[in-house]
């Protein structure tokens, strides 16, 4: 059986900062490089819904996991360094803090 445990008491990763993307329509974005000790990010998304994808295809607004505005969203580092991020319509901010058991 495979499984992937997750501490429920993470912590902010010390010495990252958080990031802004702010992709639109037309421009897809990733997070910057991650600190080493980083296990998952947590984002939200705010402004508009957008699009995400993991698998190395590019994201568009008929491709994609569709992540909506005003929700918080926690993925792990492996996923966050391979998501491509682009905005459902209009102008997006994605926010997302590293964490670290």
């Amino acid at each position: 059986m495979n499984s992937f445990v997750t501490n429920l008491y993470m912590k902010p990763t010390s010495r990252a900062t958080s990031q802004r993307l702010t992709p639109d329509a037309s421009t897809v974005v990733s997070f910057a490089a991650l600190d080493v000790k980083t296990k998952a990010v947590s984002f939200d998304v705010q402004v508009n819904d957008v699009f995400m994808t993991i698998d190395g295809s590019t994201p568009t607004t008929t491709n994609g996991h569709k992540l909506y505005a005003g929700r918080a969203y926690t993925i792990s580092s492996n996923s966050v360094e391979a998501a491509q991020f682009i905005s459902a319509s209009g102008s997006a901010v994605i926010f997302g803090s590293e964490l670290t058991t």
